[in-house]
């Protein structure tokens, strides 16, 4: 059993999943996030992410927003806590952050290449 099996988040919106895939944590966001306060659950569930990369002592995440339509600002500044939670860490326990986007979803070239710029050293955008 993965040891993020008990992690993700599934509503009639969006569906976050999490799983394991050649030694590297995989979070797929799948819908759309225009909730007003999105924080609400992501944020909770970006943090359980981070202590069990942390726990696992796993050096790599993708987190693949492909088939997410739509995130607002608010799911943005989630993301943005995630990175700066990360920058925080000693250099030992730093794990890089791959944000997977399509580059044919403007929102996502635009928003999720910008977010990079908080910590070039671990946190890169791969367009697919």
């Amino acid at each position: 059993m993965s040891k993020f099996a008990t992690l993700g988040l599934k509503n009639d919106k969006v569906q976050i999943t999490v799983d394991e895939r050649e030694g590297a944590t995989v979070i797929r966001f799948a819908g759309n996030i225009d909730d007003a306060n999105p924080g609400a659950f992501l944020d909770p569930t970006l943090e359980e992410i981070h202590q069990q990369v942390l726990a696992h002592r796993l050096k790599e995440v993708d987190a693949d927003f492909t088939e997410l339509s739509f995130l607002n600002s608010s799911g943005i500044k989630s993301l943005i806590k995630w990175i700066m939670r990360q920058t925080e860490l000693p250099d030992d326990q730093k794990y890089k952050i791959r944000f997977v986007y399509s580059s044919r979803i403007t929102w996502q070239q635009t928003s999720l290449k910008a977010l990079t710029y908080l910590a070039p050293k671990t946190v890169v955008a791969v367009p697919v």
